[in-house]
């Protein structure tokens, strides 16, 4: 009987999902106990959590999506950098709309969800399993925020190793682009059409990080932006603020949109904005695909350097 028992609780331990546990806080300051390896990640967040846990090789099991014009369910950021369907994991719920019953039906041992939109919802998600909270634009940078989500999840070495081979290649983006551009200035914007205004990013995924990382300099007004938070909103007048020797944006193609919209933006926002912005002049307003440039990952900022080289000289 002894023995028994003993081949039943060694079974026990072999099947058990992970038998190590430990504590990590998540970025609402909750103190978690996580699987030290789990091995059933869903994720509620496509263009960051989702893309992230794929690119560190995690065992992702499922993630939220969105909904394309034809109905077809799809991950932003996902879909773009690395293939990723819903034929290979499976869809957790749609971007809005939670599914709890369908969440708990897939069985995670964690879960990951953006602050923004779940932390309403912690409690109720932990009933089905311990969940950690990411909030993407508290004002840091993205890849310091991207290290702590890799270490929550145990993947810290990969993380490690995805940020050496990106270093290297930051190295040789500043010997292939021109002097006078790593020397001068940049501005983040946003084109807000509904209410005329802009948004001045502070931290924005890879499109401010890379640039950063680079070594250009920031303008002045970016100092502005409220501490804990990564963007703040402009009105038209304070157009001249953002002028700088590169100006960058982004646009969303599921809304039609393209890398010229920002022009036809910035001319009903600020009409005239041709005569006095010296990016313009000097055709270094450059916009970038939103699904590339937004998430925090390296195979993002691999692409973004690839085609700011190709525009920018």
């Amino acid at each position: 009987m002894r023995l028994l028992s003993i081949a039943i609780f060694a079974a026990t331990l072999a099947f058990a999902p992970s038998a190590i546990a430990r504590n990590v806080t998540d970025h609402g300051g909750n103190t978690v106990n996580v699987p030290d390896e789990p091995q059933r990640i869903l994720s509620l967040h496509d263009w960051t959590l989702t893309v992230m846990t794929r690119e560190l090789d995690a065992p992702l099991i499922a993630s939220a999506g969105r909904l394309a014009p034809d109905g077809s369910a799809f991950m932003r950021g996902g879909r773009e950098l690395f293939g990723l369907d819903f034929d290979e994991i499976e869809l957790a719920s749609i971007h809005g709309k939670p599914d709890l019953e369908r969440i708990r039906a897939l069985k995670p041992d964690l879960i990951v969800a953006n602050i923004g939109d779940y932390g309403a919802l912690r409690e109720q998600l932990f009933t089905i399993a311990p969940t950690l909270m990411f909030d993407a634009e508290n004002g840091r940078p993205p890849f310091e925020l991207y290290r702590d989500y890799a270490g929550w999840i145990g993947k810290q070495a990969r993380f490690d190793e995805l940020k050496s081979a990106y270093d290297t290649r930051i190295e040789a983006a500043r010997k292939s682009l021109s002097p006078a551009l790593l020397s001068g200035t940049y501005s983040a914007i946003i084109a807000n059409e509904r209410d005329g205004t802009l948004g001045l990013l502070k931290e924005y995924g890879v499109l401010t990080m890379v640039l950063d990382d680079l070594g250009l300099q920031r303008v002045a007004l970016t100092k502005s932006v409220p501490s804990g938070q990564s963007r703040m909103t402009i009105g038209a007048e304070l157009i001249g603020e953002i002028d700088a020797d590169l100006i960058v944006s982004s646009y969303l193609p599921e809304s039609g949109e393209t890398a010229d919209s920002i022009f036809a933006a910035l001319s009903r926002i600020a009409p005239g904005y041709e005569a006095f912005l010296r990016a313009y002049q000097a055709k270094r307003i450059l916009s970038f695909s939103r699904y590339e440039i937004y998430p925090p990952s390296f195979r993002g900022a691999a692409l973004f350097l690839d085609k700011l080289e190709a525009k920018a000289d």
